[in-house]
């Protein structure tokens, strides 16, 4: 009987430890390290073969760089977007994929364009060129412009609608961020009244965890809490292996710089040599950022994680295929880009002080005057610089569309 007991008590003990064990493994700090691991392949488990042979495709190949080529894998960065070009580049057909600082990169790309007068696509709708990929929605033609330079609108993307309104020589720049990070500023966004989507209002209680839990609250191949980059891609709704590589190729074949919003800063520099732009040209300060409330990763356990990466694998394969990408070209550059990187994050901490200053709009006629340095030339930044860099997307798009005659008529403002 006693050593009945014993070993009871035993079990119970070892019982515990290990409840304890796995308790303790759902901390935020083991929750972040199982996310980084999100992005191994070998650490990818569960799903159909189908799914397990995409993640093995990335796996497989031999990721390494040549002195005269990107490659990730069997990809190559084509010769004719390795190049920097050689003057500054004005036409530009950029991804706004949700969520991914996009509208601060928008904003960008209205400034550079108001500035030279460029023309601007816009169609019936607010601020969107496309829900579908085999579409677009119908442009309004500028009165005050011949032909177009930039379509930075959201849009599904699609190389044949976006190269029949662009010229030629179009350079293609898109950007990328975690998936978790990216669900989890959607489900916050898109649950704020003003912005509400139907079917993540109607989820209850804790929403990130719900919607990771309970598959029925989010049925769809595609929407904007699940493989949502894939689908501004334009991926099709399949998780066929052949597909995938197939659309991953093409992809690679179009995009001169995917930028990666965890890497903002790194990502712009780059962008701008691949583009001959000035540091003056990607000067920003971070547009449509919600303050730091709402769920967050510490909301999620490792188990939430793995079934939410499972769920999303078009996302991860997206985001890790670029990842590696961008490395590869931006170690490619002159070593003098990390130091270049740090003269742009000093830049943007005086623009940012400036800009936030209680006193600027007293000093309206005083700009702030930038030095200059081996990889800026001297500028200012003015109160109406600072005013266009906060200015938001729709009150933007109305002022650009009166400057080239492509008003919005009223019955389609909303």
């Amino acid at each position: 009987m006693k050593k009945r007991k014993l070993l009871g008590l035993l079990i119970c003990g070892v019982a515990l430890v290990l409840l304890l064990s796995r308790t303790q493994t759902n901390t935020p700090r083991a929750v972040q390290i199982e996310r980084k691991r999100a992005l191994n392949p070998e650490g990818f488990s569960g799903g159909n073969r189908t799914s397990t042979i995409i993640y093995q495709f990335f796996l497989s190949e031999n990721l390494c760089f040549s002195s005269d080529a990107c490659t990730y894998g069997s990809y190559k960065l084509p010769e004719q977007l390795s190049r920097h070009a050689n003057n500054e580049v004005r036409h530009i057909g950029f991804l706004k994929v949700h969520k991914a600082a996009s509208t601060t990169m928008q904003n960008m790309f209205f400034r550079f364009g108001m500035a030279r007068n460029l023309s601007f696509v816009f169609t019936y709708h607010p601020n969107y060129f496309s829900r579908e990929a085999s579409r677009h929605l119908p442009v309004i033609r500028p009165r005050f412009r011949n032909g177009y330079d930039i379509l930075c609108n959201h849009a599904v993307f699609n190389i044949s609608t976006f190269s029949r309104l662009l010229p030629s020589d179009t350079r293609y720049i898109a950007i990328v961020r975690d998936p978790l990070d990216l669900f989890i500023s959607s489900v916050n966004f898109f649950s704020q009244k003003s912005q509400l989507i139907r079917y993540i209002g109607a989820v209850p209680g804790n929403k990130v965890q719900n919607l990771i839990r309970n598959h029925r609250y989010d049925m769809d191949f595609f929407s904007y809490t699940k493989n949502a980059m894939a689908r501004d891609f334009g991926f099709p709704k399949s998780e066929d292996v052949d597909i995938v590589k197939n659309k991953i190729g093409e992809l690679n074949n179009i995009f001169t710089v995917v930028l990666l919003v965890e890497h903002f800063d790194e990502s712009l520099i780059l962008m701008k040599r691949y583009l001959s732009w000035k540091v003056r040209d990607i000067i920003f300060i971070a547009n449509n950022v919600r303050k730091q409330n709402g769920y967050s990763i510490n909301d999620l356990s490792l188990l939430d994680v793995n079934t939410f990466r499972n769920r999303n694998k078009l996302d991860y394969v997206v985001y890790r295929f670029f990842f590696e990408r961008f490395w590869r070209q931006f170690e490619a550059e002159s070593n003098d880009i990390h130091m270049e990187v740090l003269n742009f994050k000093k830049i943007l901490k005086e623009v940012s002080a400036f800009c936030n200053s209680d006193s600027i709009e007293q000093n309206v006629d005083e700009p702030l005057h930038m030095l200059e340095t081996r990889w800026n030339e001297q500028f200012n930044i003015t109160y109406d610089d600072c005013d266009f860099m906060i200015k938001d997307e729709l009150t933007f798009i109305e002022i650009l569309r009166a400057k080239q005659g492509s008003e919005l008529p009223r019955r389609f403002r909303g």
